[in-house]
């Protein structure tokens, strides 16, 4: 019994780790999430900006009173923005994790934008 009971509970640790794994969206999946969209988001550097994402790859940003517009574009799985004021300015990857859909600053070692749903 108690062998079983370490199997199960080994089993669901597993699972719980393998949800939390990094998992790249493709190109087609990146584009389905971004264009066209209104994305609320938190900002690991602060703040809580509301995206759009227009049809035209023309974006529109506004975080705690603070607006800006640029553009966008999806290359190989990855979000490009550049924005006419914000610092921000690149390409980096969208990934799943769990349920949320994080975008990593152009490195690939850390988050810019976690999207909530």
């Amino acid at each position: 019994m108690l062998v079983v009971l370490a199997a199960v509970v080994c089993s669901g640790l597993v699972h719980a780790q393998m949800a939390t794994v990094p998992t790249p969206l493709s190109n087609e999946e990146a584009l389905s999430f971004i264009k066209g969209k209104n994305l609320n988001s938190v900002h690991l550097a602060g703040g809580e900006p509301y995206l759009q994402f227009k049809d035209d790859g023309t974006m529109y940003g506004n975080n705690s009173g603070s607006s800006d517009s640029g553009k966008w574009r999806v290359e190989d799985g990855k979000l490009c923005m550049t924005w006419r004021q914000w610092e921000y300015e690149g390409c980096g990857k969208l990934v799943r994790v769990g349920d949320e859909v994080q975008h990593l600053y152009p490195d690939g070692a850390s988050v810019h934008l976690i999207f909530k749903k």
